[in-house]
């Protein structure tokens, strides 16, 4: 999409968030906050540097597939600096910040470092995704399942015929693309890239999985910790549900940082499990859950980033020129 296509999309999370804002009684939401055990929690931040810990432990995992592992301060450091461009940054830059410190300090090329980093991604995303159905069903979020059935079998039967089109033109000697035309040469380097996430992925598959399982025990003991010292009356399950979704939205690009995405879920959650002041409750809980696990450690990053900073366009450009030309 256009830059500004993707602008528009994450101002709707900023509107709903200020649709919230509007609705509430500020009163309560302060009260909320001043009535929670604020001294207790100064040990948020430990959860947090521990978590980051695990996943750059991941994450380094995977490079030493290739020889090419950080010390393990300097891959706390570097992956610390990713949470920062990933959460405060217009394009999200995380992953790939991840990428150019691998190519720039330990000479790997490209193409694995960026598998690298992504599949550290994914291994997030699956392990999310599946506990989404987990929480849509402790919630008893009422779901259309045979639409959702439907629409996959539809899916399914387009993949089909599309792959069966292109196999044949294949066989027939047909192509649709010179090899060295642009569009040639970024199927050649996704092409490349599946190679290198298949490679990783049997590589350290269950360790890393492990470690995933891990660092999210840490962060959602985290969120409960926070939940029981605002003396939210939810269980350690419907914390762990919400912010499973919660997690779930932030991959999508429909805000800034999970602004607004994240209130209305809580809210509803809250809302759902009859929290009094609901809305007021879900405002006061985001507004440390953004604190504490979005700023504290983004703040941590900046520090990293300051240390050892990197040139954002120099950074875009080697993600585009890596397209376009082989990897020495």
């Amino acid at each position: 999409m256009r830059g500004w296509g993707k602008n528009l999309l994450r101002c709707l999370g900023l509107a709903l968030l200020g649709l919230l804002l509007y609705r509430a009684n500020w009163g309560l939401i302060g009260r909320s906050i001043a009535t929670a055990e604020l001294s207790s929690l100064y040990v948020l931040p430990l959860f947090s540097a521990l978590m980051i810990a695990v996943r750059a432990w991941r994450w380094n995992m995977l490079l030493q597939v290739h020889c090419a592992a950080f010390s393990p301060l300097r891959a706390w450091s570097v992956y610390a600096t990713g949470v920062f461009l990933g959460a405060f940054t217009p394009g999200r830059l995380g992953d790939l910040a991840k990428a150019f410190y691998a190519r720039q300090e330990r000479g790997l090329q490209w193409d694995k470092a960026l598998a690298g980093a992504l599949l550290d991604r994914l291994f997030d995303v699956l392990f999310m995704a599946c506990l989404a159905l987990w929480a849509l069903l402790h919630l008893g979020v009422e779901t259309d399942w045979g639409r959702w059935l439907e629409i996959a079998g539809g899916l399914c039967v387009i993949s089909g015929l599309v792959f069966a089109f292109l196999w044949s033109s294949r066989r027939r000697g047909i192509s649709f693309y010179e090899k060295d035309s642009p569009l040639g040469l970024v199927i050649a380097f996704i092409a490349t890239l599946r190679g290198e996430l298949r490679h990783l992925t049997r590589a350290v598959s269950w360790g890393a999985w492990g470690l995933t399982l891990l660092a999210y025990s840490i962060y959602f003991a985290q969120t409960v910790y926070l939940a029981r010292a605002m003396h939210l009356p939810l269980t350690e399950a419907d914390v762990v549900a919400a912010i499973v979704l919660v997690g779930l939205a932030s991959f999508l690009p429909l805000s800034v940082a999970g602004l607004g995405t994240r209130e209305g879920i809580l809210a509803l959650v809250m809302a759902r499990r009859a929290v009094p002041d609901s809305l007021e409750a879900a405002l006061a809980f985001s507004a440390l859950f953004f604190l504490f696990c979005f700023v504290v450690p983004g703040l941590m990053g900046f520090a990293c980033f300051w240390a050892r900073p990197l040139s954002l366009d120099a950074l875009r450009a080697q993600t585009v020129s890596s397209l376009f030309a082989k990897d020495s």
